[in-house]
């Protein structure tokens, strides 16, 4: 199996690279010169490479893959998600994807895309939820799919929307909240936050991976699939949860800041289809694989 990989040098391309190294696929992934390679260190020269400052549609056409996985997307900071023109440009890349496909015989395409497609919602959501995006980052994700969906359609291309809901593991942008709880956590003194009510079901990002790597070899029907835990915690019982293992003097100010316009009070999706088709989802073991998480972080931030 031959895969093509872009945003492989992301928090959950680095895990799928090794997932799919795992099964013993061969990869071509695009890169940047400057992109920061510490995910993937330790298993970088199995990997061919292409630069995204070379002709790189015409080398990974010229590697004829098999399956292509598209996951790089610009834009995913909390300021950039609601700037169109940077959104849109989104769109411009997976059309040079497609562009492979046309110039290559590879069978599937597979994508990633967000729980925020759904908008804000209630209760737990299944894919025939209506979509009801309220950010530029959410509408490019939509139209993305809508894109890759014809696109495969029209050229008998099995295609897979993979909506993301909250992940977590080693690894992540340390802007993220795990990270950033836990840097603070370790160098200050107190942290500001929102009431916190809002319920959020989080997954480990290895599972994530395992969900893509296994749609090489599975021959799943084409469509879209949630990816998400099943033990939805109310995001202040969490962060504190987190606090706890590390510092309990630590001061978490809950109710300083309001909550974003729009704000999602609850995520978690149903799995049904993804645990039928693809890949049965592990979730019993949340405990254990935060634990991990925050001795990752707490040495790597009191080492700095």
């Amino acid at each position: 199996m031959k895969a093509f990989v872009t945003g492989g040098t992301g928090f959950i391309g680095s895990y799928l690279l090794k997932a799919l190294l795992d099964q013993g696929c061969e990869i071509l992934a695009l890169r940047r010169k400057e992109s920061n390679l510490s995910r993937i260190k330790p298993f970088a020269e199995k990997i061919k490479w292409v630069m995204t400052e070379d002709d790189w549609q015409t080398v990974a056409a010229n590697y004829r893959p098999d399956i292509i996985y598209h996951l790089a997307w610009q834009g995913v900071s909390a300021a950039d998600r609601i700037s169109y023109a940077c959104q849109t440009d989104n769109i411009a890349l997976l059309q040079s994807v497609l562009d492979i496909a046309d110039r290559s015989d590879v069978s599937k395409i597979v994508s990633t895309g967000s729980q925020s497609e759904y908008g804000a919602f209630t209760q737990k959501v299944d894919e025939t939820y209506p979509l009801h995006p309220n950010t530029a980052y959410a509408a490019c994700k939509v139209a993305a799919s809508y894109i890759l969906r014809t696109y495969c359609e029209g050229k008998g291309i099995k295609w897979y929307w993979l909506r993301l809901f909250p992940c977590f593991g080693p690894g992540e942008s340390e802007r993220w909240l795990i990270p950033s709880l836990i840097r603070s956590i370790c160098t200050k003194q107190s942290m500001d936050f929102t009431p916190g009510e809002q319920k959020l079901a989080y997954l480990y990002v290895g599972e994530v991976s395992q969900a893509l790597a296994a749609i090489a070899h599975k021959n799943a029907p084409s469509g879209a699939y949630n990816v998400s835990a099943d033990h939805p915690m109310p995001l202040r019982e969490m962060v504190t949860l987190i606090r706890n293992k590390i510092n309990p003097n630590f001061k978490l100010n809950f109710g300083a800041l309001p909550y974003r316009p729009g704000q999602c009070m609850y995520m978690e999706g149903d799995t049904t289809a993804l645990r039928r088709e693809i890949y049965s989802l592990r979730t019993d073991n949340f405990a254990e694989r935060m634990a991990q998480t925050i001795d990752y972080y707490t040495n790597k931030f009191k080492q700095q």
